[in-house]
């Protein structure tokens, strides 16, 4: 469509041309046909200077045509004219244009929907096949974390103490949000979005790791934790004034924004000016002014996940490292464009870790029976998708492709380890 406009464009001075030919021959009593006005107006505008012959016009010889100031002033100012027309032509151009295309696109979806329908189902058997096992345990695991720990909050609700509303409070609604990204990583899994799985995860490891730093100081912390929500506030209200200046002055803006900073201000003069921070609600008990998520990591045990963190913040970032590495470049070929049926590995084994991490706190600090065996269940559960996890990618790194047999031999390995564990059951 563009080529076809730029050629357009381009034959307007002699489209212009030949109507002044039409215009000076006609006034000479010499009415020219369309092909010769055509002929004779290239003639002109390469540069000949030499007399132009029409054929099967012998008759024709001797005439002048003659153009005037004012012609010359409409050639020269056509250009002008294009440049002032230009925005109206091609707002009418792309419309039209626009309306054929969205015309052919409805046309021929259900065949492209179809087609796409069919590839997705393909793909997703493939899945199936060579990662179905580990995504059903990591389902499992899942399931059985999510009801756990609310058996856990729960037995806590039910408690006449009171010392440990906030942790409770707290941590139940870590652990909620835990396993819906847990969850969300599940499904990127289930469709072979590897890396974007793995960005998941990270936020599942962020969520799991704040869950840990509030078990270990328990009460105190959760209350700071949950106070620094006005913090949250707050920055966001200073971002709404500064994007929607007009939206904030509006007089029901103004009173929530009053009392927003008026609240903000209370929990900085209680807490001290390294409450402002993003981590500030950990500064005290972590003997830092501006605390970072790497401080948090470290006082949770979980320093050495930094790596991991590190690799899946490629996928959420805008930064070049996203584009040219991959979890699921296993066959050395750079990053995927699209789904990919390797890579999964990565994000489902730090999952199955995560989600028993956020547990953890909701069980303790005092530990009964049915606690104690709800975690060695989550830990039997861990390790059983992490193993399957491990082999599906030892599998995909091993191969330099995959074929029919290769997953038929995986889903019998798969059928065969599945017997063996209920044999132990």
């Amino acid at each position: 469509m563009q080529a076809a406009f730029d050629a357009s464009v381009r034959r307007l001075p002699q489209l212009q041309l030949q109507k002044l030919i039409a215009r000076r021959s006609s006034a000479l009593g010499i009415e020219l046909k369309t092909h010769e006005v055509e002929a004779l107006a290239k003639h002109l505008l390469a540069g000949n200077t030499s007399p132009f012959e029409l054929e099967g016009r012998p008759g024709l010889k001797g005439v002048t045509l003659t153009f005037t100031e004012e012609d010359n002033a409409e050639l020269t100012g056509l250009a002008d004219r294009i440049k002032a027309e230009m925005p109206r032509v091609i707002e009418g151009v792309t419309k039209d244009a626009s309306e054929v295309l969205l015309r052919r696109i409805r046309k021929q979806w259900p065949q492209i929907r179809a087609e796409h329908e069919r590839n997705r189902s393909e793909f997703a058997e493939t899945i199936q096949l060579i990662w179905g096992d580990a995504l059903n345990k990591l389902d499992m695991l899942i399931a059985t974390t999510e009801s756990v720990g609310g058996q856990a909050v729960a037995v806590a609700c039910a408690s006449r103490s009171k010392k440990r509303i906030a942790l409770t409070t707290a941590l139940d609604r870590l652990h909620v949000r835990g396993i819906q990204v847990a969850s969300e990583v599940l499904t990127l899994l289930r469709e072979g979005f590897a890396d974007a799985a793995f960005s998941r995860w990270r936020t599942l490891h962020e969520i799991s790791v704040v869950a840990m730093m509030l078990g270990d100081h328990g009460e105190e912390l959760a209350v700071r934790y949950l106070d620094h929500d006005v913090v949250e506030a707050q920055r966001a209200a200073e971002v709404f004034q500064r994007c929607h200046p007009k939206e904030a002055s509006k007089r029901n803006s103004v009173a929530e924004l009053r009392q927003t900073k008026a609240e903000y201000d209370a929990v900085v003069a209680h807490y001290g000016p390294a409450f402002k921070s993003p981590y500030g609600w950990a500064a005290k008990h972590l003997g830092k002014e501006k605390p970072t998520f790497q401080h948090l990591e470290e006082a949770a045990d979980q320093a050495q996940m930094r790596m991991q963190y590190k690799v899946a913040s490629y996928g959420v970032h805008a930064g070049t490292k996203g584009l040219t590495s991959s979890v699921a470049d296993v066959f050395g070929e750079g990053p995927p464009g699209a789904a990919s049926i390797a890579g999964l590995h990565e994000a489902g084994i730090e999952t199955a870790y995560s989600v028993v991490r956020l547990t953890g706190p909701l069980l303790g600090p005092k530990w009964s029976v049915d606690k104690l065996a709800g975690l060695k269940t989550l830990i039997k559960l861990r390790d059983t998708a992490a193993r399957a996890f491990s082999q599906g990618g030892r599998a995909m790194s091993e191969a330099a492709w995959v074929s029919e047999e290769e997953i038929e031999t995986w889903q019998r390995e798969a059928e065969c380890s599945q017997d063996v564990e209920r044999g132990e059951d």
